[in-house]
């Protein structure tokens, strides 16, 4: 038996693939229910709001709310008013992520700003030289900078844009600061998952499908780790990469069937 009360679960390939749900999905948080587990869905997702999110599982059959969703912007704007309360955030962001820091009871900083408490990364398929300028002479000037992810690229339908990583590397060459990074395999996500579910890493486990993001980022917040074969990672990998997680399993239906 799995011995954990708190589940972390990332979505894409392990929850669902494109718009399919992944085999024992809805099985797997029917458990989690029926057995009492405290669990959240975790995404490194910046620019997706939590209503398209929740949308998108509802279209497919899971019944979830707000409760159960951390996106790793919605954690740094927690982490942010935490540290600066009622603070001015220099947000490099669409308005998903304006709206996050909003709802924090945080203010956004005009675009033309070049003073702020925090410089908030995410993506931004409006940044332009003016932004860039203003968050580096921000960062230089002592605002606080972090960032959701380190991705340099965000695939999309026909190849790639450039991703939040891209626009943070931009800023911290610029500024000569490294940023905080919020989302996985950095552990800020999960530690912050575990804050709000008032859990333990002992008792928790990370389940994902990406070995040097998921797992990995599991490993880093000190939480047991759970690799499912439906999405990035496969059995090679695990020998390849060097990353070995505590438990592996074909999908979701097979953890059930374990569990039974």
């Amino acid at each position: 038996m799995l011995p954990y009360t708190t589940y972390l679960i990332d979505l894409d390939g392990v929850i669902y693939r494109g718009n399919e749900l992944v085999p024992g999905a809805e099985e797997f948080l029917a458990w989690l229910e029926a057995h009492n587990k405290k669990y959240l869905f975790l995404t490194n997702n910046s620019f997706a709001t939590e209503a398209q999110i929740l949308a998108k599982l509802a279209h497919l059959g899971i019944a979830a709310d707000a409760t159960h969703l951390l996106s790793a912007g919605q954690a740094a704007a927690q982490y942010i008013a935490r540290r600066f309360p009622a603070g001015v955030v220099y947000v490099v962001g669409e308005q998903p992520l304006i709206d996050l820091v909003r709802s924090q009871q945080l203010t956004v900083a005009s675009v033309d700003a070049e003073k702020a408490d925090a410089v908030l990364v995410g993506l931004d398929r409006s940044f332009d030289y003016a932004k860039l300028n203003c968050a580096i002479r921000a960062v230089r000037s002592g605002a606080f900078f972090i960032t959701i992810n380190r991705d340099a690229l965000l695939p999309v339908e026909g190849g790639f844009l450039p991703g939040c990583g891209t626009l943070a590397a931009a800023i911290e060459a610029g500024s000569g600061i490294t940023p905080l990074v919020v989302g996985k395999p950095e552990p800020m996500l999960l530690l912050e998952a575990m804050r709000m579910l008032n859990s333990q890493p002992d008792e928790t486990v990370m389940v994902g499908d990406g070995l040097d993001v998921d797992i990995q980022g599991g490993k880093a917040a000190g939480t047991h780790t759970l690799l499912v074969l439906t999405g990035r990672s496969t059995r090679a990998d695990i020998a390849k990469l060097h990353i070995q997680p505590d438990h592996v399993y074909q999908d979701l239906a097979e953890v059930i069937e374990a569990e039974a």
